[in-house]
């Protein structure tokens, strides 16, 4: 966690704006890892403070990462009946997508139009029936996956309150790019709009949170270690538009020893649903959810070097049963537990939270944290 404000006033209602995991993959262990401590920051911080979370995946449908992918199952593969797909069967089309050449904006123009609409591909929407049947196995909030879509930004008007605050530079009276510029904060220039007219994410991000963030007292800006950059640009314009912005940064997992994107296959055997049948089957629901969120948050900790060990869940998810034999607990005491955890924050740090849980301190209740942070009231 990096934070980009320093203060000690406790903030009432917070903005928990992460980057959306993009629905043209497998769910891996680092998009589990980033979901799951997205869920406990959720989760524990709404036990003392108003939470809610601005992730919509079809804010970023026109970005290239997703048009291009829709772009290339139209032409490649016009045929394809999607209720038929399994999620690794979207990932082997999604690892053979990049494997190509991308194609120009003029061919993804098309796509982004009518994505921009609010059109979502038959591939996309199947997935994501897929991932809420995962969402419901682990015990996550919004199972139905932010499919509405809010109101965004014009980006003639976002461009034009960039300038006016020094902010960016607009290049489209020269026939050239638009720039996000936090030069003055020692941040590089980063185009967010080619000269074809091509948005980037950063653009449907901006146009999304500018005309929110003054209604929270805190923006949780979430994201993995390799957006970095680009977030801390972010952060920096929305503090200078007057919010009160921290970030959180969540590590890849690697697997068989290397770390990688999703792209670039290498996750067979990884998913959701080759991980959970024989654990739900042995040890049930809660002790799963809970396992795994304790071995992806606490045991790979914050830099998650090692790599991802389906025997050390099976040791994780035997130890979460142990821990789901706590007695019963005080949520008030609970409560203020996490405030007092929480510090300077903010907001309740996963990876601090996880490891109370294990720490076996006679001041930690253990029982009112599951409660909070495993779901275990909820209808399954």
């Amino acid at each position: 966690m990096v934070s980009t404000a320093e203060t000690r006033v406790r903030p009432e209602k917070i903005l928990l704006a992460p980057v959306t995991v993009s629905p043209t993959k497998p769910l891996t262990p680092t998009h589990v890892k980033y979901l799951l401590s997205l869920d406990m920051i959720q989760r524990a911080t709404s036990a003392f403070a108003t939470v809610e979370m601005a992730y919509h995946h079809a804010v970023y449908s026109g970005s290239s990462q997703v048009a291009g992918f829709w772009e290339y199952l139209d032409r490649c593969h016009p045929t394809l009946r999607a209720d038929e797909l399994s999620e690794e069967d979207i990932g082997r089309l999604y690892v053979a997508r990049h494997q190509e050449e991308p194609v120009g904006f003029e061919a993804l123009r098309p796509v982004v139009r009518r994505a921009e609409s609010g059109w979502t591909h038959p591939v996309t929407d199947r997935l994501l029936s897929l991932w809420e049947e995962h969402y419901r196995t682990l015990g996550m909030l919004d199972p139905g996956l932010g499919r509405g879509r809010p109101d965004l930004l014009p980006v003639d008007d976002l461009i034009e309150l960039l300038v006016s605050r020094d902010l960016c530079v607009d290049g489209r009276p020269l026939k050239a790019p638009v720039y996000l510029d936090g030069t003055a904060a020692g941040l590089a220039l980063r185009p967010v709009l080619s000269a074809q007219g091509q948005p980037n994410y950063l653009l449907y991000l901006l146009r999304e949170l500018v005309p929110i963030v003054f209604r929270y007292d805190l923006v949780v800006l979430a994201h993995d270690v390799e957006l970095r950059a680009d977030y801390r640009t972010v952060a920096h314009i929305l503090e200078r538009l007057g919010a009160r912005v921290t970030r959180f940064e969540v590590p890849r997992v690697p697997l068989d020893g290397i770390t990688r994107s999703a792209r670039s296959g290498g996750w067979e055997g990884y998913t959701i649903g080759a991980l959970r049948e024989p654990l739900l089957s042995r040890y049930g629901p809660q002790a799963f959810r809970l396992g795994l969120r304790l071995y992806l948050v606490a045991g790979l900790g914050r830099t998650a070097r090692q790599s991802f060990s389906a025997e050390q869940l099976h040791r994780w998810v035997r130890r979460a049963e142990r821990l789901l034999q706590a007695p019963a607990g005080d949520t008030a005491q609970a409560t203020a537990y996490l405030e007092r955890l929480t510090g300077h924050r903010g907001y309740a740090d996963p990876y601090r939270v996880a490891t109370a849980l294990l720490s076996r301190g006679d001041d930690v209740p253990v029982r009112g944290l599951l409660d909070i942070i495993n779901g275990e009231n909820e209808e399954q």
